[in-house]
Formats: C-alpha cells, structure tokens, sequence
C-alpha cells in the first residue's frame, strides 16, 4: 500500500510540477449569446501566499498547491488536519505550523520521491544512513 501510495503521489506532485512551468492556454470566450456562468462568492480556506514551503516550490501556484495537497488526501485517506494544524472544516487552520508529527513524516516522504525522480532510471540506490 505504502508503494502505490508513494507512486501515485509522486506522479500527481510531478504533473502538478510540470504544469506550473508550462504555458496556460489562452482563455476561450463564450459565445456572446450565452450569459456568462456567475461565480459563487465563497470564501477560500487556503491563504493565498504562502509560507514555511519546504519542499515544494516557493513560488507555486495556488491551484497547484491546492491540487496536490487534496490528492495526497485522497491518496493517503486522510482529511487536511492529519498533518496541518487545523479544525476539521479548516475554518481554522495554521498550514504553515510545524508542530505535527505527520506533516514532517510526509514532507520527508515528498522529498524522497521528488529526489527519487531526479535520479537516472537504473541508478542504484543510496545506502542508507
């Protein structure tokens, strides 16, 4: 479980990666006869600048942050509170708190798959420490 759990996470943090470095596509205006859908007003749970990234890069994009974080979520079957220093509903939350176990177990576990990926595929394993 624990490698498949680590597969999916690296390729979900490597298309997440890839796509914050390359060109958005223009956006496409609707036909004029069609009104434009209204967006809800909702307030974000996710600050938008962000601090204490250690990982991942510091200058990513909020949808990609966001986007990786809920996979890992999924993946790992865990709410965001698991790791971050949050209410279950994250009408609270202090994500850039260090204070939880989990948070520095999983951003070890981030730092080894995206070291993994760098290495040329055949290359022998590190010895361990």
């Amino acid at each position: 479980m624990r490698i498949k759990s680590a597969v999916a996470i690296a390729a979900l943090v490597t298309a997440s990666l890839a796509a914050t470095h390359a060109q958005q596509p223009a956006p496409q205006n609707p036909p004029a006869s069609q009104p434009l859908p209204q967006p809800q007003q909702q307030r974000s749970l996710v600050p938008d600048t962000f601090t204490n990234l250690q990982v991942l890069p510091k200058d990513i994009a909020k949808a990609d942050l966001v986007r990786i974080m809920k996979s890992i979520s999924r993946t790992m079957e865990r709410r965001c509170n698991f790791c971050h220093v949050a209410t279950d509903d994250l009408s609270q939350a202090d994500f850039a708190s260090d204070e939880k176990e989990t948070k520095r177990k999983a951003r070890e576990l981030l730092q080894f798959i995206l070291e993994t990926q760098k290495k040329p595929t055949g290359a022998p394993p590190a010895p361990a420490p």
